[in-house]
């Protein structure tokens, strides 16, 4: 006999019907009329249920001395076929998992580098872009101009975005009002220099004395809103919407 009229007798010999066969190896009806139509054959592992259940060899329902050689290769060209394709799917499976979580982990650094003000990280970062942002030189002696210090930079005129940077700009030459300009990727500076107040524009001198005065005034007051504000300028190294927040006030 061949495989089709193989498993339909081994189905009728234990009276099911297709549906209770199917129910059975957890399969549809369709699956279970194809096999018996000679239009599909099943898996080795749906072959080995069928084994188990109907208590016969694996060799024999697949080889009975009955087949055709023909149906011997049709069938065992339809397994190769299967075992290459879920060969190949699990290579596949494993390369897009090992790129989704190198993926991941990619971007889970890229966002602690940014958060975190880790300015090797962001020198490297492709989704940030270089921006010029401005603070006011802090008085400094000669041996402090010479290590890093770290202040808050206005990155835009509208007072929206702030970024904390760590820098060295050595000692002011005799600048009058000196401000810095530092040319930075997040917390990668790339270079800065001492530039005078008229080459910065009214507004961002204004946004940076507010914020300025804003940081003396909740360091002694202490209210509850203050002292979040405070705790934000420790903990974080990007702040928005913050002179919007203080006008507010």
């Amino acid at each position: 006999m061949s495989f089709e009229q193989d498993i339909k007798r081994l189905r009728q010999s234990k009276k099911m019907t297709q549906q209770e066969l199917a129910d059975i190896l957890h399969v549809s009806r369709q699956t279970v009329s194809t096999w018996e139509n000679g239009k599909n054959y099943p898996s080795l592992e749906i072959l080995r249920s069928i084994c188990v259940l109907f208590d016969v060899s694996f060799e024999q329902i697949m080889f009975g001395e009955e087949n055709t050689m023909k149906n011997k290769q049709d069938m065992a060209t339809a397994i190769d076929r299967e075992v290459k394709l879920k060969t190949r799917y699990k290579k596949l499976t494993i390369i897009l998992a090992t790129i989704f979580v190198f993926f991941g982990a990619w971007i889970s650094v890229l966002v602690f580098g940014y958060s975190k003000g880790v300015a090797t990280i962001d020198r490297w970062n492709p989704f940030l872009t270089y921006q010029v942002s401005y603070t006011k030189m802090p008085a400094l002696t000669k041996k402090d101009s010479q290590r890093e210090w770290t202040a808050w930079y206005s990155d835009n005129e509208m007072g929206t975005s702030w970024t904390k940077l760590t820098l060295s700009t050595g000692e002011n030459p005799g600048v009058v009002e000196p401000y810095v300009m530092a040319y930075h990727k997040g917390s990668y500076v790339k270079t800065s220099r001492i530039v005078p107040a008229s080459e910065v524009s009214t507004l961002v001198r204004g946004d940076l004395e507010t914020f300025e005065k804003y940081q003396q005034e909740t360091s002694k007051i202490g209210a509850s809103d203050d002292s979040n504000f405070q705790k934000d300028l420790k903990k974080k190294v990007h702040l928005t919407d913050t002179i919007r927040t203080i006008n507010n006030n």
